[in-house]
């Protein structure tokens, strides 16, 4: 996957996407002028769209109520969780690692 990426995204390649990105662009800056105070939910669906748009060819996705975009920022929601120190008890309690998984 990173040979992938890195072919897909090196300086040169990346003149392809400049459309995908203006039509990004221009959806963004009409959602903060629309409702500033979301700026945020406005990044997480721009940051899909594009993502989406670059990888799988997908068109902008206009809306953040969209399924897609509500399941993967679910993922990210579940990663932050899963990552945080103690959210697991095996990190009190060291000696439960021996515990067979069935």
């Amino acid at each position: 996957m990173r040979r992938a990426a890195d072919e897909g995204l090196t300086k040169g390649s990346v003149k392809r996407y400049h459309e995908k990105q203006m039509a990004e662009v221009i959806i963004l800056g009409c959602d903060w002028l629309s409702e500033p105070a979301k700026w945020d939910r406005h990044l997480r669906r721009a940051t899909v769209s594009m993502t989406l748009s670059i990888i799988y060819g997908y068109p902008p996705i206009e809306s953040e109520q969209d399924r897609t975009v509500e399941l993967i920022n679910d993922l990210g929601r579940r990663f932050t969780r899963a990552a945080l120190p103690g959210a697991y008890l095996v990190e009190f309690f060291p000696w439960m690692r021996h515990i067979p998984s069935w």
